[in-house]
């Protein structure tokens, strides 16, 4: 199957892949450090609310886009 039987670009990338990738390459450097200390219990809880913020926010921008061109 080619790109024009499906109606896919095959050069598409994906951002969010990418983000998970350096995610992912973060957590790896962390434990190889030695795992350094979390913060509090509180400021995690607050860390998780604001990352859910923008991870809410970027998935409504980019389903904004018009998939049309």
């Amino acid at each position: 199957m080619t790109s024009e039987t499906t109606g896919r670009d095959t050069r598409h990338r994906a951002p969010g892949l990418a983000i998970l990738g350096v995610a992912a390459l973060l957590v790896a450097g962390w434990g190889f450090a030695g795992g350094p200390d979390l913060p509090s219990a509180a400021d995690l809880g607050w860390l998780a609310v604001g990352l859910g913020l923008v991870i809410g926010l970027i998935l409504i921008l980019t389903g904004a886009r018009s998939s049309r061109r």
